[in-house]
């Protein structure tokens, strides 16, 4: 096991080493000197929503007078504001910052490389114990680290954070960890809006673990034990609510994460109403690859555990209620019952690496939009 963990490792270091190459290169291509050094490295994982984190971790949340002030559009004019952005990341920023007198840049980037491995390794250890094969487990999590869009994995956003909680949860379920299952539930609920919904999937996954639910079925629910259990899924809504109040208090809204969506052009909808609603390149390719998704988890849906069927279609629902597809394919990433699902077909397959390398070069190419900063990057 240790052999595949030092693995794991050297490839959620190399991977962001070729990222960095492939920017440089991408960028003396295109006929502009640009030099392997500090500076461009970081510019290679801080862009768009990087600096909305940054200004929280320097700045913290405005205190709002109007509620025009969190967010709203009017045809061409839009206002934008920080309190679209949960805390926990920033936090993360201001005390790695502070604890290691290191500036906020290379705070990023130590976060970066922590919690990037941190979400790979577990990733692996959780689908080692639940199919009972290092070998599967492996092949599964150089699926995850190499899959098209999986360099958020690796910029200066929330995905990596938030794949460490969740898939962190699930593995202290199944190991019968639920304290620490309890503290995970507070950076999940504070990293990203879904993190609260996906409670509902956590204790179904507690649930199937327990032998409480069979066949669709949930039988013993309010035995004492289960009860007992279930206490410690209360960490969750507990400091979801605090935050909302903390919400109310500075905005006097509270819901203020919500409102300040409209920012983005983002307006509650009927979740299918969201495909294709623009004629640009990114609402097109976006709406084409969610839709790509929704039928892969029809095909998923008696092949996967109830638990992640749930997860993945809140995952893939939630964001599109919002009115836009932008995005998506961002958070598509976290959806990891659907990189199992893909891993156990291809492992079917003897000559899978032929197939890995392919979606590897794809996720280069999903990386270029990335680096020019085009919107099928956001």
């Amino acid at each position: 096991m240790k052999k595949d963990l030092i693995l794991i490792l050297a490839c959620s270091l190399l991977i962001k080493l070729i990222y960095v190459l492939f920017s440089i290169g991408l960028h003396d291509y295109n006929g502009k000197e640009e030099k392997l050094n500090y500076f461009a490295v970081i510019d290679v994982f801080k862009k768009n929503d990087a600096f909305w984190y940054e200004h929280i971790a320097v700045n913290g949340y405005s205190q709002i007078e109007d509620v025009k002030d969190l967010g709203y559009n009017d045809g061409s004019e839009y206002k934008q504001s920080e309190w679209a952005f949960f805390p926990f990341y920033p936090l993360l920023i201001y005390v790695t910052h502070k604890l290691t007198n290191l500036n906020i840049d290379s705070s990023f980037l130590l976060l970066s490389f922590i919690f990037s491995a941190l979400g790979f390794i577990i990733f692996y250890l959780l689908t080692r114990d639940l199919y009972g094969d290092k070998r599967k487990a492996l092949w599964f999590t150089l699926l995850l680290i190499i899959f098209p869009f999986h360099y958020y994995f690796s910029v200066f956003y929330t995905e990596a954070v938030f794949l460490s909680s969740l898939v962190g949860a699930f593995y202290a379920i199944l190991k019968r960890k639920y304290l620490i299952m309890s503290l995970l539930l507070i950076p999940l609920v504070l990293t990203r809006p879904n993190g609260i919904l996906l409670l509902v999937p956590s204790y179904f996954f507690m649930l199937e673990q327990e032998n409480l639910l069979v066949n669709k079925k949930i039988k013993g629910i309010f035995k004492r034990q289960n009860v007992y259990r279930s206490i410690y899924f209360a960490t969750g809504p507990a400091i979801f609510i605090i935050y909302c109040l903390y919400q109310k208090h500075m905005t006097g809204e509270y819901f203020a994460f919500s409102i300040a969506q409209e920012g983005w052009y983002r307006k509650f909808m009927f979740p299918l109403l969201a495909f294709f609603r623009h004629g640009d390149m990114a609402t097109q390719f976006n709406s084409v690859y969610t839709i790509l998704f929704i039928i892969l988890a029809i095909f998923a849906w008696k092949r996967i555990p109830l638990s992640f069927n749930i997860l993945i279609w809140i995952s893939l629902l939630l964001p599109l209620t919002s009115g836009s597809v932008m995005s998506m394919p961002r958070f598509i990433s976290l959806i990891f019952p659907m990189i199992i699902f893909i891993g156990l077909q291809l492992y079917k397959l003897k000559m899978r690496w032929i197939v890995y390398v392919l979606l590897f070069f794809l996720q280069l190419c999903s990386l270029y939009f990335w680096v020019i900063n085009h919107p099928l990057g956001y």
